[in-house]
């Protein structure tokens, strides 16, 4: 089984760059760098910090002094600046952005069944700086909406890790609109400060290989597969959308040290009612940044504890416990575990940096963790691959990325699993080209080449495209 693996994967990275270069340019990925202003451009260098590192500020690199100005080809919003109030709303520390992503993605061979669902996603994002809008200085804040609608490969992938991980949420079974993060930030000073409301942690979850299609939103612009998005080591005492607070130690902007206290009740669709009654999710994290031999690079070290009860086989918002339907009516087979914890280590170092613009680049990244597999279902987590923007003259935003990842399923999930679905590590690859044909259109091609944790489906190829306009 390893062997053929082997193989498939050689021949789709072959089949892969065979079509990069045919259309004159290479793969890219990178990641984000926290702004202090809700502003809106491209991203710059890659970041990689813990998954729930709320930043202080808005999300984007330092701005033009109008983002949204230039013409229909060239500028970075399709709306543009109408009559000059997106500027002026901006001027005043109020900006709004909407993004629709659309994926046309499917099961070539393996996996579960053989179709190619249609599903996409609308994000409203608005960010407000208190001070320039009148209020106080250091004041920040940021919401997050979100629609769903369609269907994905995560319903018959086999895999435990979804290998679409935006259509995953706010629901993954659902037609809906919720908001997914609601986060009001207080600097005060320079080097600290202060955080507390619904927090998307997928927002706040910096190590990305890729810019995101100028949102700096993981999963929309560059790896689709959870594995490669998101450090699954915390999925299970860590919510996509939690309340909590916490505070930060900043330095030049950028968040240093940060402690981070969580509801471990999963709210992408329900409302902050009954905070902590199940305990409470404390996270820690550490980022180093670095210039090593004067290219960017970014290490990061934390880790996840909760004091809530858990079964390995109860939901997890970042993972697809696949027989959890089948199960509910046997939830009384395995005793409760108080408490989980994980710890992890994220890197992203840079190979080559443009000597002109030091934020396009690309290099080497990775994602380690260790749990304490029960309750936790995934063991370990061991995931790395090469990513960056692309060196090609004239092609500045178009991102690639390669990754591997491998999640080792602890052994008390494998057992509580052995008379429902059997499971088995799962691992596979992914690749993916970002084309910008404009800076707010973007045609993503992906390929992800998966063994599946569920014993008895077969290895699955998903073969997709990903398209967003950015208004």
């Amino acid at each position: 089984m390893r062997a053929e693996f082997r193989q498939v994967v050689i021949a789709s990275v072959g089949l892969l760059l065979s079509g990069a270069l045919a259309i004159g340019q290479l793969p890219t990925t990178t990641a984000p760098v926290p702004n202090p202003g809700p502003t809106v451009t491209e991203p710059s260098a890659p970041e990689a910090t813990a998954p729930v590192v709320p930043e202080p500020t808005g999300e984007a690199a330092a701005a033009p002094e109008n983002p949204y100005a230039g013409d229909l080809r060239t500028r970075l919003r399709a709306l543009g600046d109408p009559l000059g109030l997106r500027s002026r709303a901006a001027d005043r520390g109020i900006t709004f952005d909407l993004f629709a992503t659309q994926f046309y993605q499917g099961i070539a061979s393996g996996g579960q069944e053989r179709t190619f669902p249609f599903g996409g996603k609308i994000d409203y994002l608005l960010n407000i700086d208190g001070q320039k809008l009148g209020l106080w200085q250091g004041l920040f804040v940021n919401l997050h909406a979100e629609t769903r609608y369609g269907r994905s490969t995560n319903e018959i992938d086999g895999l435990i890790a979804p290998s679409n991980l935006p259509l995953n949420f706010p629901r993954e079974d659902a037609n809906i609109t919720s908001i997914t993060g609601l986060k009001l930030t207080q600097a005060l000073s320079e080097s600290f400060a202060l955080y507390a409301g619904k927090i998307n942690t997928l927002d706040e979850y910096p190590l990305r290989y890729s810019p995101g299609l100028g949102s700096n939103k993981p999963g929309l612009g560059g790896f689709l597969n959870t594995s490669l998005v998101f450090n699954p080591i915390a999925a299970r005492t860590i919510p996509y959308a939690a309340a909590g607070a916490g505070f930060a130690v900043l330095r030049e902007g950028e968040p240093l040290f940060t402690l981070s206290v969580f509801d471990p009740e999963e709210r992408a669709t329900s409302d902050l009612s009954g905070l902590y009654n199940r305990g409470v999710v404390l996270v820690p994290d550490l980022v180093l940044r670095t210039q090593f031999l004067g290219r960017p690079g970014v290490y990061n070290f934390g880790g996840t504890y909760s004091s809530a009860k858990y079964r390995s086989f109860d939901p997890a918002a970042y993972l697809n416990i696949p027989f959890i339907r089948s199960a509910v009516a046997r939830t009384n087979t395995a005793p409760q575990e108080t408490g989980s914890w994980s710890l992890y280590a994220n890197f992203y170092q840079s190979l080559w940096a443009d000597q002109c613009d030091n934020k396009r680049n690309w290099g080497l990244f990775g994602q380690f963790g260790l749990s304490d597999g029960n309750p936790n279902p995934v063991r370990f987590v061991a995931n790395g691959g090469i990513g960056g923007h692309s060196m090609i003259p004239g092609r500045k935003l178009d991102t690639f990325g390669i990754g591997y990842f491998y999640l080792g399923l602890s052994d008390n999930f494998k057992s509580l699993a052995r008379p429902l679905q059997p499971q088995r590590d799962e691992y596979g690859v992914e690749l993916f080209y970002n084309i910008a044909i404009t800076p707010w259109a973007r045609l993503t091609t992906d390929l992800q080449i998966a063994r599946p944790s569920t014993i008895g489906v077969d290895t699955a190829i998903i073969p997709g495209l990903r398209f967003q306009l950015l208004f």
